[in-house]
């Protein structure tokens, strides 16, 4: 059965791509044009000492197909296993050898992607940021693999050969500007100046669903509901900027405010963080890693359910 499983799975990713057309123009008008890469420009990269790109999928689908010379990576390699809460980022230490592990230095320019919109490639920008890596060689690529594929550029089942990376951690470097920890939620939760954004499900918003590893159903009190995934278009690529804007500022999710997004475990909330400081611009946007999963579990603090 598994073998017929793994098969119908190999010609269901290898049938033919959806076309994908992408319009490069539109990252000019992106706070920071670099943020995104074309699968065109990534084309033009393969082969590059100074560039690793990360497949971050499970292996399983890594091994199947991926973009040539990519490196796999998944969720478990950059979280800390020793915290109360799962899903929560790694420490520095252990950043640096999950880095070096895939062959990034600090000057390397690290391309990621993955296939549902970057939602997964997002939290590992999200980690390289606020431990400190040069912002324009973090790139995701626009539309992940199946723009990739819808390029009509071909996919790979060859591992590459890792060289080991040199990572320096500078805590100088380190933007902790884009982290909120729980304290600093509960601090906010009246100010009117601050959002907390909830980047969930309508389900997990409301509380008609709960997600493994959550022990209470509902959202933080007074947050406005955006989910992630209204950032990107049909075909995984991002909105533009215009739509972007028009997104946010219509549920008061404006520049001038603190915006604290928030998700499960911190991974859709990192591509919202991503979608408001990289593409729009945002000053004042800090990612609560804790998010729902530790939220949840502190019963000394209020939730709010339904509609």
């Amino acid at each position: 059965m598994v073998l017929v499983a793994l098969i119908g799975a190999y010609y269901f990713l290898k049938a033919p791509a959806k076309e994908v057309s992408i319009n490069e123009s539109k990252y000019s008008k992106y706070a920071n044009p670099k943020a995104l890469i074309s699968p065109k420009e990534l084309k033009e990269m393969l082969g590059r000492d100074d560039v690793v790109i990360v497949d971050f999928r499970r292996s399983a689908k890594y091994m199947l197909e991926h973009i040539p010379g990519a490196v796999n990576a998944w969720r478990s390699e950059e979280e800390n296993p020793d915290h109360q809460y799962g899903g929560m980022r790694a420490t520095p230490e252990q950043f640096k050898n999950f880095l070096e592990s895939k062959g990034i230095s600090n000057d390397t320019t690290v391309v990621i992607y993955d296939e549902k919109g970057d939602y997964d490639a997002a939290r590992m920008w999200w980690i390289m940021a606020l431990y400190g890596h040069d912002l324009e060689k973090i790139r995701l690529l626009d539309g992940g693999l199946p723009a990739w594929k819808g390029s009509g550029y071909e996919t790979t089942t060859a591992k590459p050969k890792i060289k080991r990376g040199h990572y320096v951690m500078d805590e100088s470097k380190f933007r902790m500007e884009l982290l909120a920890e729980v304290d600093e939620v509960i601090a906010e939760l009246n100010n009117k100046n601050t959002v907390i954004l909830d980047t969930r499900s309508w389900e997990e918003y409301t509380g008609a669903t709960l997600k493994r590893g959550a022990s209470r159903k509902g959202r933080i009190p007074g947050a406005p509901w955006i989910e992630w995934k209204e950032a990107v278009n049909e075909d995984w690529t991002f909105k533009s900027y215009d739509e972007l804007k028009a997104l946010y500022e219509a549920k008061g999710v404006t520049p001038d405010k603190k915006i604290i997004p928030y998700c499960q475990s911190a991974v859709r909330s990192a591509h919202t963080t991503f979608v408001l400081t990289q593409l729009l611009g945002y000053k004042n946007v800090k990612n609560y890693d804790g998010s729902w999963i530790e939220w949840s579990a502190r019963k000394d603090l209020p939730i709010e359910t339904g509609e």
